[in-house]
């Protein structure tokens, strides 16, 4: 993932926002966030061995696997970081 474009997002001045603005940002925070959880996914897809010596990985990876990361919310997406 791009971590310019973490960073970018993370330290946007909201403050000079409008409406319109402030919405466009949180899509694109909501977006890369459901890229970081995809990408997640793949790496812990690819680790079958790794995930099967750690119950905590297994329970993330099932967490993910039954989220719709197509359309999942803000709220779903800070309960995954969280558990992570």
């Amino acid at each position: 993932m791009d971590e310019s474009l973490t960073d970018r997002l993370t330290s946007t001045d909201l403050s000079s926002m409008n409406g319109a603005e402030l919405l466009a940002h949180l899509d694109a925070v909501e977006q890369h966030m459901r890229n970081l959880q995809r990408a997640k996914l793949a790496l812990l897809e690819d680790n079958p061995q790794i995930v099967a010596q750690r119950p905590e990985l297994r329970a993330l990876r099932d967490q993910l696997r039954s989220m719709d990361l197509d359309a999942v919310t803000g709220a779903d997406l800070s309960t995954a970081q969280h558990n992570a």
